[in-house]
Parts: C-alpha cells; sequence; structure tokens
C-alpha cells in the first residue's frame, strides 16, 4: 500500500516540510512505501509569496496533472494537506479510485468568522468545503487542539497530531553561551498585517528594556507578502540592536538557532487563526533546548507550562517582565531550555508522532 501526501507548497515551506516530508520520511522507518505530491516541486507550481501570481488557468492544469497521476494508483491512502485549490483533482481522483482519504488541517485559511445565512449560504466557501471534505474523509488529523475540535464536529475519527520537531536535527549545541550579548529572535513567515501586528508588539516589548541593557539584541527571521512593509517599519525605529535577518533556508535553521538565547512567539490577536495555528517555531525553539516567550493563546498554552519547559504571557507587562526574567539570569534560561528540550523529546518528536501517525492509519 502506497502513502501519498498532496500539498500545495514546497518544501521550503514549514507546513509542507513538516507535516508531509518529514512525516513521509517517518512513515517509511514502519517499511510503507510513501511519496509526497508538491503541486510546486513535484509539478512546478509558484508557492508562498509568488502563488497569487498563477492564474485560474494554471491552477487548473496542475489539478488536471494531479488527477491524471493520482487516477493510476490503486490501493493507495492519500494524505490531503489543508483544503485549497490543489485539492480539487486529487479529490476526484479519490472518488474515481474509491481510495482511502486522510484530511491534514494544521491551519485556519477560511474567513475569521464564517457565517451560514438562512442557515444555508455559506459566506465562506472554504469553510464550507472544509465541512464537506472533512466529514467525507476516512479519518482528519488535526495539528491543534482547536482544530481537532472544529473538524469532530463532521468527522467522528479525527486525531491529534501536532506537527512536532525533529529532535535529531534540532538538538543543543554546547559552548554558546555568553552573557555578554543576549540574542532574542522571531523566526517565521511575515504574509499579513496581523504578522506585522504581532512585530510590532515584540519590538515595542523589546524597546522598553533596550535602555536599560546595553546588551541585549533582537533578530527577526522570515520573509512573505509584507516583508517589505515591516522592513520598513522596522527601519524607522533606527535602532541597531534591531537586526532583520530575512529568510534562512530551513536546512540552516538549526545552525542558525543554536547561535540564540531566547525565542518569541508573540500572538497579539485572539482569532480563530492563532488559536487553531500550529506553532512549528515554538518546537524548533524547544527542541534546540532555549526558553521561548509565548502568548497564551491557541495551541501554546498545550505544549508549555509557564515557568517550567516556557513562559507563557497574557499582557504587554507580562511580556516585558518575563523578558527581563530571562535577562537577568542566566540559570533560569539554562533550566528552562533543558525542560523544554525534554518535553519535546517525550511528546513531540518526529519519532513519537510519526509513530502515532501510524498508528492511525492503521484504523483504516
Amino acid at each position: 500500500m502506497k502513502i501519498i501526501f498532496i500539498t500545495r507548497e514546497g518544501y521550503n515551506l514549514p507546513g509542507a516540510r513538516v507535516r508531509c516530508y518529514n512525516f513521509a520520511r517517518e512513515l517509511k522507518r514502519y517499511g510503507l512505501q510513501t511519496e509526497v505530491l508538491s503541486f510546486s516541486d513535484s509539478l512546478g507550481a509558484k508557492d508562498g509569496k509568488e502563488e497569487w501570481k498563477m492564474s485560474a488557468t494554471q491552477k487548473i492544469t496542475y489539478n488536471t496533472i494531479a488527477f491524471k497521476k493520482l487516477a493510476k494508483e490503486k490501493d493507495a491512502i492519500f494524505i490531503m494537506h489543508r483544503l485549497h485549490y490543489h485539492s480539487f483533482g486529487p479529490y476526484l481522483a479519490y472518488l474515481l479510485n474509491r481510495d482511502r482519504l486522510v484530511f491534514d488541517l494544521d491551519d485556519w485559511e477560511m474567513r475569521e468568522n464564517p457565517t451560514y445565512y438562512f442557515r444555508i449560504y455559506p459566506s465562506s466557501k472554504a469553510e464550507f468545503l472544509t465541512r464537506r471534505i472533512a466529514s467525507r474523509s476516512n479519518i482528519c488529523i488535526a495539528a491543534s487542539k482547536y482544530l481537532e475540535n472544529y473538524l469532530s464536529q463532521f468527522n467522528k475519527r479525527a486525531y491529534y497530531l501536532p506537527s512536532g520537531v525533529d529532535t535529531e536535527l534540532f538538538k543543543p549545541v554546547d559552548g554558546n553561551s555568553d552573557d555578554s550579548k543576549i540574542i532574542f529572535s522571531w523566526t517565521g513567515t511575515i504574509h499579513n498585517r496581523d504578522i506585522i501586528e504581532n512585530l510590532k508588539f515584540i519590538m515595542e516589548c523589546f524597546s522598553a528594556l533596550r535602555k536599560k541593557y546595553s546588551h541585549i539584541f533582537l533578530e527577526i527571521v522570515g520573509d512573505g507578502f509584507c516583508f517589505d512593509d515591516f522592513v520598513k517599519m522596522a527601519d524607522e525605529r533606527r535602532d541597531g540592536h534591531i537586526r532583520i535577518k530575512g529568510w534562512i533556508h530551513p536546512n540552516d535553521m538549526p545552525r542558525y538557532l543554536s547561535t540564540i538565547d531566547i525565542g518569541l512567539v508573540p500572538l497579539i490577536q485572539n482569532t480563530r487563526f492563532n488559536r487553531a495555528k500550529s506553532p512549528v517555531k515554538l518546537f524548533e525553539y524547544m527542541a534546540m533546548g532555549k526558553p521561548t516567550i509565548s502568548s497564551d493563546i491557541g495551541e501554546a498554552a498545550n505544549i508549555i507550562e509557564d515557568g517550567a519547559n516556557g513562559m507563557l504571557a497574557k499582557t504587554r507587562g507580562e511580556f516585558v517582565r518575563k523578558i527581563e526574567d530571562l535577562i537577568l539570569d542566566r540559570k533560569l534560561r539554562e533550566e528552562i531550555g533543558k525542560r523544554a528540550r525534554f518535553a519535546v523529546t517525550k511528546n513531540y518528536s518526529l519519532a513519537i508522532l510519526g509513530k502515532q501517525l501510524y498508528e492511525i492509519l492503521r484504523r483504516i
């Protein structure tokens, strides 16, 4: 039996890399034949901030190619990563072959507050189709507790499967601690205005302590639709201790994270998107043995035990206070980092989650 992961994104984007490529590799340990059909890597479609350049005709063409390829597969399990333009060809192939379908959701890519006019007509077609796909799938897997609860409304066989991290690739490196310079880091995709607001928030928190502590630095790593707007906003602050690193290749991320001291995961909007989001960057910080300060919204609260394996903050004041706590106490940074690494290794490593996925797939 072949397991085929289907995604519109390429390896360079965290969703496809973790949910498709990493899981596909892990399932091979159990003797399963796996393949990733990436519309970007396999078929040549654009993804990320370039995706908007594709026409409807091009998207239909890629779906046609995918349909023809998948229609030849017999007795396969399709694992469809999210619902988007790439879903239609694979879904038709699934209906044609009567194969099995697993719907994998790790983000909220729909309207923030969808409604149904007269209880029938949806304000969000994406949310309507997500319900339909979920209900007709053999199994659903969700990367956050919020998404598990959402999908379980439409499919009783919805399972929680966090994104996790490859703990063999992301692991602590000795000898990099230096109290003369403390580096805070944010990594991610700058693809909408909310992300810019999150970054503005964390820069303001950093600046509140910047004059008091001259040895602290903030690094921003990422790219996306709104990257240029963010750079303009950051430049207006004229603070040489805020460094914009730009995009770093995923294979180089462990090396980069070995050079920083503290990870930051700010989410200031209490939205469905933030409550549903799977915090890949949080898992990576923790696997590297780095203490992390996260907003107390969504999935982070299910992963972090405040003050033990990380820190949670509800307000700006709490964020600033906890940043300062970590600046002042090297021992605290080290202890939280060690417990973070232990928690990820025990509960969120690729090996642990790959086994869980294997057990889920055995049920169909």
